[in-house]
This record gives C-alpha cells, sequence and structure tokens, in this order.
C-alpha cells in the first residue's frame, strides 16, 4: 500500500529539512512556520491537487466556479455598486 506525499519542511534560511514538529531550524536557529500552518498548507494542496485531477468534492468544484466568476466580474470592472 503507498503512503500518500508528505512533503517535508525547509528551513527558509538555510534550505536544511525539518521536522514538521521543530519550531526553529536546528541548522540556523531560524523560526520555522509550525505544524498548524504546515497541516494548512497540505492540505490547500491536497484540494488543488484534487481539483487538478478532478476529484475535487461537489463543494470544492462550486467553490472554484464561485472564485473564478469573482476573478470574472473583477476583470471586467465589475465594482458591485449600482
Amino acid at each position: 500500500m503507498l503512503r500518500p506525499f508528505v512533503p517535508m519542511v525547509f528551513c527558509t534560511s538555510c534550505a536544511q529539512q525539518q521536522d514538521d514538529a521543530q519550531k526553529f531550524c536546528r541548522f540556523c536557529g531560524e523560526r520555522l512556520p509550525g505544524p498548524a500552518l504546515m497541516q494548512q498548507l497540505r492540505d490547500e494542496a491536497a484540494n488543488i491537487q484534487a481539483t487538478k485531477t478532478g476529484q475535487a468534492s461537489q463543494t470544492q468544484q462550486a467553490n472554484l466556479a464561485t472564485l473564478k466568476a469573482i476573478e470574472l466580474a473583477r476583470q471586467q470592472g465589475f465594482n458591485g455598486q449600482s
């Protein structure tokens, strides 16, 4: 059975691989994003990937359609005021 891909955290300062639970880089001491933010980013990445592969839920598809409609309206100059 294949395990789902879980990207590792890398320090934005020294580019060394880190453990998700680390608060600071063990190599240079730079502050890391933390597990809560990393989980949120992973969830967002999974939603994007599901949308790209057509496996998105109906709610995700509806949200994507709404965002596309908002962007189209913005590009056409609609400002929501009468």
